[in-house]
């Protein structure tokens, strides 16, 4: 899934067929391509080919970690308000022991408490589709993502102009989550727990 209005409901599908895996695009309104090349009908896909969905590349997850250590791999596009998490199976299976949840501390945001022994990734902002709506000025559609990792869960902040801060400290970048970190972004606070 892809969080995303460049993307169709219903984009495009991957089958395993044979043994060989086949692209087909599901009349999208942008567009899918492999290799540069749109899709009319089915295509088979190998490992070295560029799928691209609409503006968004998609890889190989062997690429992806040979690239990373972690288990999820963030691509942001154009004026840097499109962010895409994209998680892999093996999170799943792998996931940290014990249930995990956030709670608001403070300030106002719904629901006050969310659990996420069954997520793998989360969105917080203003916005509806959000999984925690918060209020508050400056504070971005999206503000910041929650995904699970293979070691743990990660806050991946969202070009926002209100910054985020974890134990008081502002997030630059992808920061891994600790039993009990306090995230703040604008008025609302969150516990990590």
């Amino acid at each position: 899934m892809v969080d995303n209005t460049a993307i169709s409901r219903k984009h495009c599908s991957l089958e395993l067929k044979n043994g060989d895996y086949y692209l087909t695009d599901l009349y999208s309104l942008n567009g899918t391509k492999v290799n540069g090349k749109k899709v009319v009908s089915a295509v088979p896909i190998k490992k070295t080919d560029l799928i691209e969905v609409s503006k968004f590349t998609l890889h190989p997850i062997e690429t992806i970690l040979a690239e990373q250590t972690s288990e999820s791999y963030s691509i942001s596009q154009g004026d840097g308000s499109d962010h895409t998490v994209f998680i892999t199976a093996q999170s799943k299976q792998k996931s940290s022991p014990g249930s995990y949840h956030l709670k608001v501390v403070s300030g106002k945001a719904s629901p006050r408490e969310l659990d996420l022994s069954d997520k793998n990734s989360i969105k917080v902002g203003k916005s509806s589709s959000c999984d925690i709506v918060i209020s508050g000025l400056f504070v971005g559609k999206t503000q910041f993502f929650i995904t699970r990792k293979i070691n743990g869960f990660t806050l991946i902040p969202v070009g926002s102009l209100r910054k985020n801060y974890i134990n008081g400290k502002a997030v630059e970048g992808e920061t891994n989550l600790k039993w009990g970190d306090i995230i703040k972004a604008g008025e609302i606070t969150l516990k990590f727990e």
